[in-house]
């Protein structure tokens, strides 16, 4: 590990995950997107299915170990290959500009382990659901996030993601930080990130990404405290 950056509520490290893991603390959820082990071209990285089955069997119980929450953005490809998640929520667009093996891919599994966050009905203002959808062919990968990174996730996604599965103030946790689009969606939405990645040139637009949020105006702004109540000597508010 050559560098740590700090950026507002950000943290970031640069280097490989499974140096890292060992030596954070605690965190509210880890959220990340892994290699899917289809040979994309990755920078530094050959995306082989023995790299990503190493890697599975060392971030994921490290991950766990740390985290009350991990959600894992595994493609659909190798998803067999994780442990049993408590849950399988889902990821579905309209769009038909991937294809797979039964046609039209219009849906990625989401992976989460842990307990859920607490509510009923509706959570953060939303239906609290296990399927976050866009329609009107919303594409599942934002070429001009970056520029430079192979599959960056839309940032609207990310966005939705957090709004679901984290609260507020939370620590948030990516293990494959990429080009920084969980960053940059914890930095609107208030919540606090560290982020890992091991490749410089993806540490560097995720940074740049980061800082440039950072001068953005919140989306959320903190929930101001609640007044004190003066209290009578009865007890009864007055």
């Amino acid at each position: 590990m050559s560098r740590i950056e700090v950026i507002g509520d950000a943290t970031l490290y640069l280097g490989d995950c499974r140096d890292v893991l060992p030596g954070l603390g605690r965190v509210d959820a880890v959220v990340t997107d892994p290699p899917y082990g289809i040979g994309f071209a990755y920078e530094g990285y050959q995306d082989t299915l023995e790299n990503l089955q190493s890697l599975i069997e060392s971030f994921v119980p490290l991950s766990r170990a740390i985290a009350s929450r991990v959600i894992i953005t595994p493609g659909v490809s190798n998803v067999q290959r994780y442990p049993v998640a408590d849950w399988i929520g889902a990821w579905t667009w309209e769009t038909t500009a991937t294809f797979g093996m039964l046609g039209f891919s219009q849906w990625q599994p989401i992976l989460y382990y842990g307990k859920d966050i607490a509510g009923f009905g509706s959570v953060n203002g939303s239906l609290k659901s296990d399927r976050i959808h866009f329609a009107g062919g919303s594409a599942k990968i934002d070429s001009g996030a970056g520029g430079v990174h192979t599959c960056p996730k839309p940032l609207g996604f990310m966005q939705r993601l957090l709004n679901r599965f984290t609260n507020e103030g939370e620590v948030i946790l990516d293990v494959f930080c990429g080009s920084g689009t969980t960053g940059v969606a914890a930095s609107l939405m208030n919540r606090r990130f560290i982020g890992i990645e091991r490749e410089p040139a993806y540490f560097d637009i995720a940074c740049r990404r980061i800082a440039d949020a950072y001068r953005q105006p919140r989306l959320f702004e903190p929930s101001p405290p609640a007044k004190p109540v003066q209290q009578s000597l009865f007890g009864a508010a007055s």
